[in-house]
C-alpha cells in the first residue's frame, strides 16, 4: 500500500464536534461536519459538502455544494448545489444548477439581483 504524503493534499475538515465562529477563506475540498457560523469562501472549484450532522449559519460562497445536514442564510454557487434528503436548507439561493432530493426540506426566499 502507498502512504500518503499529506503535505500534497489539499482539503480541509471540521470535525463533529468542532465549533467555528467567523469568516473563512479556503481552498480545495471542505467538509464540514460540526457548527459553522459566519462566512465561508471557497476560492477554487473545490466541493464544499455540509455532513448529517452539520449546523451551518451564515454566507458560503462556492463552486459545488452538497448539502445532507442543516443550512440557514445565503448560498452563491457557480456551480451545482445538491440538497440530500436528510438536508435541511433555509434561506437565499442562487446557483447554476440545483439537484434536491427526496425527502429533503427546502425554504428559499430566491435570489436577488443587484
Amino acid at each position: 500500500m502507498k502512504e500518503i504524503d499529506f503535505k500534497t493534499l489539499n482539503f480541509t475538515l471540521l470535525g463533529k464536534d468542532s465549533l467555528f465562529d467567523g469568516n473563512l477563506t479556503l481552498s480545495g475540498d471542505v467538509i464540514i461536519a460540526g457548527t459553522f457560523k459566519g462566512q465561508l469562501n471557497i476560492e477554487d472549484s473545490g466541493k464544499l459538502t455540509l455532513e448529517r450532522d452539520a449546523k451551518v449559519e451564515g454566507i458560503i460562497q462556492c463552486d459545488d455544494l452538497e448539502i445532507f445536514g442543516h443550512f440557514k442564510g445565503t448560498i452563491q454557487s457557480s456551480g451545482t448545489v445538491s440538497v440530500r434528503s436528510s438536508a435541511d436548507v433555509s434561506g437565499r439561493l442562487k446557483s447554476n444548477k440545483l439537484s434536491i432530493y427526496p425527502g429533503a426540506s427546502l425554504n428559499i426566499e430566491g435570489n436577488t439581483e443587484e
